[in-house]
This record gives C-alpha cells, sequence and structure tokens, in this order.
C-alpha cells in the first residue's frame, strides 16, 4: 500500500543573487508517497533524501549559471558551490529539490511537492503537476548519484581531486541490484619453461 509521508528539513546556505552573497536558512517541506513494497528500499530512499540535503547542500552557495567567473572564483576560494538554471532564487531551488530527489530515490519514494522559504514569510511550491519543461535542466538534476554540479573549475597550479563518493560507500545501495559486479580480473599460473628447457 502506498503512504503519504512529509518530512521538514532545514539548511543554511549562501545565494549569489544581484552581485550580493547572501546567507539564508531555507525551510523545506516535502510532501512523499511511497512507491516500493520493500521496506528497507523505503528506508535507503529516505536515507539517500537526508544525505544529498543536509550534506551535500548544507553549507553550499547556489548560484545562476551564467555567473561562470564569480563561480569559478568562489569554488576557488574552497566554497561548496551549487550552480542553477536561472537566478538563485527560492522558487529555483525548490524546482531543483523537486528533480533532484525524485532521481536520487529512483521510484521506491516519489517527491509530490516541496515547500520552501528563506524565512521571510514567503512560501514557494513545486509540485509534480507542474512542469519545468521550458528549463533547461543540468544533467546533474536527473543522476542518482550525489553530483549538484556540471561544472568544473581549475587553476594552473591548483588541481583539486574530489573523492566520488557512491551510495554504496554510504551504505545506501540498493539491496541485491547494486551488488559489485566482477571487474573480471584474471590470475592465471603458468608454467613457463626457459627457452633452453628441453622435454
Amino acid at each position: 500500500m502506498n503512504v503519504r509521508i512529509a518530512q521538514s528539513l532545514s539548511i543554511n546556505a549562501g545565494a549569489w543573487y544581484n552581485d550580493t552573497l547572501e546567507m539564508n536558512t531555507y525551510f523545506i517541506k516535502l510532501w512523499m508517497m511511497t512507491q516500493s513494497s520493500s521496506e528497507q528500499e523505503q528506508n535507503i530512499a529516505f536515507r539517500r533524501m537526508k544525505h544529498f540535503i543536509y550534506y551535500e547542500l548544507d553549507s553550499t552557495v547556489f548560484i545562476d549559471l551564467a555567473e561562470k567567473e564569480k563561480y569559478t572564483e568562489l569554488a576557488q576560494a574552497g566554497l561548496n558551490m551549487t550552480p542553477l538554471p536561472g537566478s538563485a532564487s527560492d522558487q529555483m531551488i525548490g524546482i531543483m529539490l523537486f528533480h533532484k530527489l525524485n532521481a536520487i530515490m529512483e521510484g521506491r519514494i516519489t517527491v509530490v511537492e516541496v515547500e520552501i522559504s528563506a524565512g521571510d514569510g514567503v512560501v514557494y511550491l513545486h509540485g509534480e503537476n507542474e512542469t519545468s519543461d521550458d528549463l533547461d535542466q543540468p544533467d546533474w538534476w536527473s543522476l542518482a548519484d550525489l553530483a549538484h554540479s556540471d561544472l568544473v573549475h581549475n587553476t594552473e597550479n591548483i588541481v583539486n581531486l574530489r573523492p566520488v563518493t557512491t551510495w554504496r560507500d554510504l551504505e545506501l545501495a540498493w539491496p541485491e541490484t547494486d551488488t559489485p559486479t566482477d571487474p573480471g580480473n584474471t590470475i592465471v599460473f603458468a608454467d613457463f619453461k626457459a627457452s633452453n628447457d628441453t622435454k
């Protein structure tokens, strides 16, 4: 049986908006529907959602994709960056959450509506009956991994190699379906003879 659930969360994050870095506390409420009959899969999906919000998006800086120079500047300063296909408004962040959270939960739980507010009394909503087709959505919105940017920054003297964390590393892989595959490495022990050996 499908069950309707809701979860309230909050994160502290920045938004580069109108040439200013604003720090906000974002209040988020997710309205969801379970789709999988497996309680284990439901729990994994729920934990994935919370991990992404609390560990990937908390303390990030949301920025318009068009602000590439500022993105690079802030990223080189060591800030965690999340570029968006438009201004870093509450509404755009809510639309991103709707798509990305559905992607990472992979149909085990479905987000049907997102409510988001930066504490100014205005709540923005985005739901399954609204379309985002007019947005040029970044690839990472539809990926089931922890990515929250498609942009790569580099400098002449610094190479930043951030380890890629997977759901398996966090013990949040789906049971059975995400078992590691055999890499195909085979060791062959052969009885090699020297060239001067004779039978």
